[in-house]
């Protein structure tokens, strides 16, 4: 290899590192208000609605805690506005 292509690949090195790297976090979109309505029914006692909110905010706890939702509210909400980014599973309540 030449001293030539070692500088290249050197100054090329830094290029490459940073067209690796993604973008900053996109804006998060805002929770509508069927998903809200599902997120606060199945808030646990524990928490807090802001506590319950905001944490529901981050995708690592959208899968670790899923949104059960019955057959009376699928029948009062209208389905296609519940957001997809939750994960939600059928009640039996």
């Amino acid at each position: 290899m030449s001293i030539r292509t070692f500088f290249l690949v050197l100054a090329l090195f830094p290029a490459a590192v940073s067209a690796q790297t993604g973008a900053s976090d996109p804006v998060p979109k805002p929770i509508n208000a069927a998903t809200r309505a599902v997120l606060l029914a199945n808030k646990p006692e524990r928490f807090t609605e802001v506590q319950w909110l905001d944490m529901m905010e981050k995708p690592v706890n959208r899968s670790l805690y899923p949104l059960h939702i019955t057959q009376a509210a699928l029948a009062t909400l209208d389905v296609q506005q519940l957001d997809l980014r939750f994960r939600y599973v059928p009640a039996e309540r």
